[in-house]
């Protein structure tokens, strides 16, 4: 009885022994969680983190609180998320952070290896708006006025190799045109300084620049997309006014550094494409010109892996260099 009871005792402590040691190990996360806004609060990324960090606080009884760190076209924000060893730091990649490479002689952190991608979240299209005092109503007559005045016209960015940068020297080179850049410390002063009537015309995120189009501040020309937005039924795509070829999507998403434990990945995509299947969710954030989009984790670190060349080889074409 001795020997049986020794033994069968024994089967119960291994079979016990894989949840033991899953207790012994501490769940994730323990402790308040910050998702880096690599932009100033306001930009056209803060209104999905601010949902995500609510959503995800209910779905893990943990905090998550956003933190805008802006400058550097989006580099110090995400450095900070790259660097950081707590395993409690998310940040939003966007556009800009698959262009830097190009920019950079060398960067402070390695994008494929430092980061892991957690699910895309977002299509942002731009508009290219002007000041409703430019003379200039519609798409020919901007092009005009371009050609007739070069150098004399300002378009501001949110910083070198921003989404803004990029497609206002794609729209000099498709127009043949000679307009003045002008970089500024994110895409919220950047749209500051358009109002502010320091700049003519820039290429802003549709999120930023509906209020002031619908307060007649700004007037839109073009939206950088293959079909009309909701948003903006009566603007023309840029096929419709006459440049096929412009046809640009800004994106972002959620990622995390190498720090983030094992297993976190996969609740986290799980989670956030609940937060972003709500019903009328979608509907709401299509009004304020964001696009939600969710992804497997696989799926976004592919598409992060095709963006970084192909912003590359737009970078050396048009000899865009860090200011």
């Amino acid at each position: 009885m001795t020997t049986r009871r020794f033994l069968l005792q024994s089967s119960v402590t291994l079979a016990l022994a894989p949840l033991a040691a899953l207790g012994q190990t501490p769940a994730w996360p323990n402790k308040p969680v910050r998702i880096v806004v690599p932009s100033a609060a306001g930009s056209p990324w803060d209104p999905m983190a601010r949902h995500l960090a609510d959503r995800l606080s209910k779905a893990f009884g943990q905090p998550f609180i956003v933190e805008n760190r802006s400058g550097g076209t989006g580099l110090i924000g995400m450095d900070q998320v790259a660097k950081s060893m707590d395993g409690h730091t998310l940040g939003v990649m966007f556009m800009p952070h698959a262009v830097l490479p190009a920019l950079m002689e060398k960067m402070p952190y390695d994008t494929l290896k430092d980061l892991v991608p957690i699910s895309q979240t977002q299509w942002t299209y731009n508009v290219l708006v002007v000041r409703s005092n430019v003379p200039a109503n519609n798409m020919s007559q901007l092009v005009d006025l371009v050609k007739k005045n070069p150098g004399k016209l300002v378009y501001s960015s949110g910083g070198t190799g921003s989404p803004a940068h990029l497609m206002g020297e794609y729209f000099k080179q498709l127009t043949g045109s000679f307009i003045l850049h002008v970089p500024y410390r994110g895409p919220v002063a950047a749209l500051q300084g358009l109002i502010g009537d320091q700049s003519d015309l820039m290429f802003a995120s549709l999120a930023s620049a509906l209020p002031h189009i619908r307060s007649g501040r700004l007037r839109a020309i073009a939206v950088t997309s293959s079909e009309r937005l909701d948003a903006l039924p009566d603007t023309p795509t840029f096929a419709q006014a006459g440049f096929p070829k412009f046809d640009v999507r800004d994106w972002a998403g959620l990622v995390a550094p190498a720090s983030l434990p094992s297993g976190a990945v996969d609740r986290l995509n799980a989670e956030v494409a609940a937060a972003l299947a709500e019903p009328g969710l979608a509907q709401r954030f299509s009004q304020m010109g964001i696009y939600l989009q969710t992804s497997t984790a696989s799926a976004f670190k592919d598409w992060i892996q095709q963006e970084i060349p192909k912003w590359a080889d737009v970078v050396r074409r048009s000899n865009i260099k860090m200011e």
